[in-house]
């Protein structure tokens, strides 16, 4: 049974942790949250089979605990900053939307994957405006962002977290295993549709578990991405970025170029943390 004791600590933690999330949710809608969330791990024997937000929560509570590492709270750190950074833009409702339908999607979402739709949802905010979170097409299909470009034109976005086993690496297969992700991707989300609605359809590759040594080796592949055509390779993408800390200070999202040389993004981010 969920405690009145659990529920305060927790509402403590957020006040901590991930005081910004209180711009989009108030307690009651998070003590709801929060009994939702208990009643979904109880079937799970106290658990859950996913690493989302719930997981990562756990982790949290004991990393305050034990104060060992900081890793999830450098993590929370990022979440906390990503949802302050967003106040300053005009559709709220709609990323409240995107943030209540992450946090509330037990069954297959990652925090990892969380983090990448609110990061990916923020960045392409700076320079369009961010209509609809989970716009459906004419296909039936759901797309993660519906955005308008400075010139009018409508851009529809899908975030695509890629958790990579970097043991499986293999350098002469990388193009064709990444190309062959984003190419399913994007042909699920344009199935049916016509050429004209296809050319608006992006998706935005997220990577996960890939080492600075792959990154690197491929670097010249993965800033040529987003040159991709559906005429000659079956998608359309924005140039991936990649999950990061920086010498255990802090965990972002990276561009490719960040990545490979590290010096940058000590310039980049040293002001806003």
């Amino acid at each position: 049974m969920l405690t009145k004791t659990m529920i305060g600590n927790s509402i403590e933690l957020i006040n901590i942790y991930l005081p910004n999330l209180w711009l989009y949710l108030n307690k009651e809608e998070f003590k709801t949250f929060l009994s939702k969330a208990f009643e979904h791990t109880q079937k799970f024997n106290g658990g859950t089979p996913n690493n989302n937000f719930i997981v990562t929560f756990f982790k949290l509570i004991e990393e305050h605990k034990t104060n060992n590492s900081e890793t999830i709270r450098n993590e929370f750190g990022y979440f906390n900053y990503l949802l302050g950074k967003f106040k300053k833009y005009k559709n709220k409702r709609e990323f409240r939307n995107l943030l209540i339908g992450v946090l509330y999607n037990f069954q297959r979402n990652n925090f990892h994957h969380t983090l990448g739709e609110i990061a990916v949802c923020l960045g392409l905010s700076l320079k369009n405006t961010f209509q609809k979170y989970e716009q459906i097409l004419d296909n039936e299909k759901s797309i993660d962002f519906k955005f308008i470009n400075n010139k009018g034109e409508t851009i529809l976005v899908d975030a695509l977290t890629i958790d990579y086993n970097n043991k499986k690496y293999e350098k002469e297969k990388f193009k064709a295993f990444l190309n062959g992700r984003l190419r399913v991707k994007f042909e699920d989300k344009s199935k049916n549709l016509g050429v004209d609605v296809k050319r608006k359809i992006f998706v935005f590759p997220i990577l996960s578990g890939f080492t600075i040594g792959i990154i690197k080796e491929q670097s010249e592949y993965l800033k040529d991405l987003s040159n991709s055509t559906i005429e000659k390779d079956g998608f359309q993408t924005f140039p991936p970025r990649a999950f990061g800390n920086v010498q255990g200070t802090f965990f972002s999202l990276f561009t490719i170029d960040e990545i490979i040389h590290p010096e940058k993004i000590k310039r980049k981010y040293s002001q806003q943390w």
